[in-house]
């Protein structure tokens, strides 16, 4: 088994998490991506829009169990990959479920400009596994805001405007093999 280690890749909708995901994982052996967003399209009764205010218990159920299993798959071994809106108004959830992990964790902020997060996530909706992705552009402008506004984590930040999403796998992948300060979430 390899060296397991974790990637909190994030980012407002349509920055291109899914696919980065996937393609910084190919670099690894064993690797595994877990879409955090599955863990929302679980829910059959009862679901409420994740940017809705009355959603915060929800989304910290969710974000819960998806910081769970990929805590247990890192800690098995596998180069993990979390990818989905898990932003640092989630912090104290996420030090809090990963307390006990032993694996480096990693924690890492895409952000392009607004007009191609915007343009990204109605194309992306063309895609089957993408059929249900947020498109509002409300609540993209809304989230788009909210990762503007990082504070300290603004050191985890790629702008991947300029770089296509090989060239910012790639970069990510560097940036992991060598280990960067950067992009250490326990500091």
């Amino acid at each position: 088994m390899g060296d397991g280690f974790l990637l909190i890749l994030t980012g407002p909708p349509g920055a291109g998490k899914t696919t980065v995901s996937q393609l910084v994982a190919s670099h690894f052996d064993p690797s595994v991506v877990i879409e955090a967003d599955w863990f929302w399209d679980t829910v059959v009764n009862g679901g409420i829009p994740a940017w809705d205010n009355e959603a915060e218990h929800q989304n910290i159920a969710m974000l819960r169990a998806s910081l769970a299993a990929a805590a247990r798959l890192s800690d098995a071994g596998y180069a993990t990959i979390l990818d989905g809106i898990i932003g640092p108004w989630y912090m104290h959830v996420v030090r809090d479920e990963l307390m006990k992990l032993l694996v480096p964790v990693s924690y890492v902020v895409l952000r392009p400009g607004l007009e191609e997060c915007l343009d990204r996530s109605v194309t992306r909706r063309q895609e089957a596994r993408h059929q249900n992705a947020l498109a509002e552009e409300g609540p993209i402008r809304h989230m788009y805001q909210e990762y503007s506004r990082l504070g300290s984590f603004e050191s985890h930040v790629l702008d991947n405007s300029d770089h296509d999403q090989e060239a910012t796998a790639t970069r990510i992948v560097d940036l992991l093999q060598q280990k960067s300060h950067a992009l250490n979430l326990r500091d």
